[in-house]
């Protein structure tokens, strides 16, 4: 089962953006989640081994994964843990180690000690942060020394644990779902002295860790982006959207900063696409969805794409790439009573529907004799011809021939190619023929003698 969630797909330019509102399937699978609202990337409730090794005490004890605290090492340690998500896709593990009776973790200060766990890891993760604290009663101390020198260097900044923490001090990497075996936290005779002259080493009694884990993404589906008849095949220069989760980290558009001179992105916030190895240009990311253009150079048939953020690479996802698969943007939500209409504006903006057919969008039915403009992707080579990812220029026309027909009758095409100032979206500015009134009547287009597969509409006025 879909869900199905509104977002304006915005082709960008320096200075304007094209807003067609798209409705687009937003998978209504994802990560497991935690009881606070986590995805749960060490479960809730889940196995945990807690021990020391080393001296001043060694011991291992089995327990689960949760906030209520619990007694380990004969009642001499309480231990709990804490979940906090950081987004869909990551989530902060913090393990509290309290000494309760100042035994002999406390009193025995001349001696490294290792916190070692086994934990379960419901996904495939990478390791990508931590942060560690002292404290004595509750309040960080720093900075510490070991007896040979002080350990650099605590921060106040760091992202989970408030006051002094010693933040992305340890390793970093991708973990494969299951059991993580004696994951090791030093613990480097951390209450030998403080910054103003050391501290009773009976009263240093607690440690915090925090284990920051991603989820590497996952792509589950890809569309081409003309919505409408949802083309699971596509054209270099088409604009595509990738379904899935963990597909980024944050939600957003490229920005005219990340052009370079007139060439679209590759990378936006972190998240990138390859397509038969060759980069695809990002415009628009978020957890669940992106959108990318069809880079040029890569051959027909199937193709594997591959997503990629910083917390890894997707598996490869099998594509067909086609020399040509145009459509025409129609996006679902504009499905009004069981008519698809197109995406069509006027020169000052409004669209072609029926007056008032959605909500927040300015329209009013077309005349015979309008000029109307028609959007789409993927129609292949134009003339003077510019690869994907740049923007278009002023006349970058159609190499092959277009015709469109509405209501059964031709209509009279002023412009078909890119739409000047833009990547890759391709503009038809059509005259109505003398059509009678009608709010569903056909619109169809023909390229090089071949029907395309999508039957929309158009409201036709008097």
């Amino acid at each position: 089962m879909h869900s199905y969630v509104a977002r304006f797909v915005r082709f960008l330019t320096f200075v304007s953006v094209l807003q067609t509102v798209l409705v687009v399937a937003a998978l209504a699978s994802g990560p497991r989640t935690s009881s606070n609202g986590g995805p749960g990337i060490i479960p809730i409730g889940s196995a945990l081994t807690f021990g020391g090794t080393n001296a001043p005490d060694t011991y291992s004890a089995t327990t689960t994964f949760s906030s209520t605290p619990v007694l380990v090492d004969n009642g001499a340690v309480k231990i709990w843990q804490e979940q906090v998500p950081t987004g869909p896709g990551g989530e902060w593990d913090v393990f509290y180690m309290q000494i309760v009776n100042g035994g002999p973790l406390a009193n025995n200060i001349s001696a490294d000690w290792n916190i070692v766990i086994n934990y379960d890891l419901s996904q495939a993760a990478v390791f990508d942060q931590v942060a560690n604290q002292w404290l004595v009663n509750g309040t960080p101390v720093s900075p510490l020394t070991n007896g040979i020198g002080t350990i650099c260097c605590a921060v106040t900044s760091n992202p989970i644990l408030p006051g002094p923490a010693y933040y992305n001090s340890g390793f970093a990497g991708a973990l494969p779902a299951g059991v993580q075996m004696n994951w090791q936290q030093i613990y480097v005779d951390p209450y030998s002295y403080v910054s103003a002259g050391g501290i009773n080493a009976s009263t240093a009694n607690e440690f915090i860790f925090a284990l920051h884990f991603s989820l590497a993404p996952t792509v589950t589906g890809v569309i081409s982006a003309s919505a409408f008849g949802a083309f699971p095949t596509f054209a270099p220069g088409s604009w595509i959207e990738i379904y899935g989760t963990d597909l980024a980290a944050s939600t957003g558009t490229w920005t005219s900063a990340e052009f370079n001179g007139n060439t679209a992105p590759t990378t936006v916030g972190g998240t990138s696409v390859t397509i038969g190895g060759v980069s695809a240009f990002v415009d628009y990311i978020s957890p669940t969805q992106v959108n990318v253009q069809v880079p040029g150079g890569i051959s027909t048939g199937s193709q594997q794409l591959v997503l990629t953020t910083a917390a890894g690479s997707s598996s490869p996802f099998s594509v067909t790439v086609n020399g040509l698969q145009p459509g025409l943007l129609a996006p679902t939500s504009w499905n009004i009573g069981g008519t698809q209409y197109v995406v069509a504006q006027f020169a000052n903006g409004t669209y072609v529907l029926p007056p008032n057919a959605l909500s927040g969008i300015t329209s009013q039915r077309a005349q015979p004799g309008d000029t109307i403009v028609i959007y789409g992707v993927g129609f292949g080579s134009v003339n003077p011809n510019i690869p994907p990812g740049q923007i278009a220029g002023q006349t970058n026309e159609l190499a092959a021939q277009v015709s469109f027909s509405i209501g059964g009758q031709p209509a009279q095409v002023a412009y078909y190619g890119l739409a000047p100032g833009y990547v890759g979206l391709y503009q038809f500015n059509v005259v109505v023929p003398s059509v009678p009134a009608s709010d569903t009547t056909p619109l169809t287009f023909t390229l090089n003698g071949e029907s395309g597969t999508q039957t929309l509409a158009l409201a036709i006025a008097n």
